[in-house]
């Protein structure tokens, strides 16, 4: 009965906010589908690592997307090893999809500690779970999303 009447809460929130930003509210409902399309390039520089990253964004909704910036915790085998953000801003179409790179810094012995550990096709685990913040209206929906990678 709680978690109903919290969940009742969380949307009409989400309404009144959608509403009172000007946002539809399907929108504030429905998270992009956020995963790691490819892995372009890992640099060490001493104590960090640099990883460049290019995410792949779909928008599931019915409306375009204004999406302002992606904030995100990235992980490989259950390690975390990085936070990251967006830094381009996008607007992807309702049902479209778009390539976003992203450049990481990474604590160079996390990320080493995941590489000695890699099976001979360098696949690894990813895990990525953030929030996509809309346009300028300071909204925020949250995502998550797991997946397989190759590290090379």
């Amino acid at each position: 009965m709680l978690e109903r009447r919290r969940a009742c809460c969380k949307l009409a929130a989400c309404a009144v906010l959608g509403a009172w930003l000007g946002v539809p509210a399907a929108l504030a409902q429905t998270a992009p589908e956020v995963s790691i399309a490819s892995v372009n390039g890992i640099n060490f520089q001493g104590q960090t690592a640099v990883l460049d990253l290019t995410l792949s964004i779909r928008n599931t909704a019915g409306l375009a997307l204004p999406l302002q910036a992606l904030r995100f915790h990235c992980g490989f085998n259950g390690i975390d090893v990085a936070q990251g953000q967006s830094t381009t801003p996008v607007n992807i179409p309702a049902g479209g999809r778009a390539m976003v790179p992203v450049r990481l810094d990474v604590d160079s012995a996390s990320l080493l500690g995941v590489l000695a550990n890699l099976p001979p096709d360098g696949q690894v685990n990813y895990q990525l779970q953030g929030h996509a913040e809309i346009g300028l209206t300071m909204l925020q929906i949250p995502f998550s999303h797991q997946g397989v990678i190759a590290l090379r």
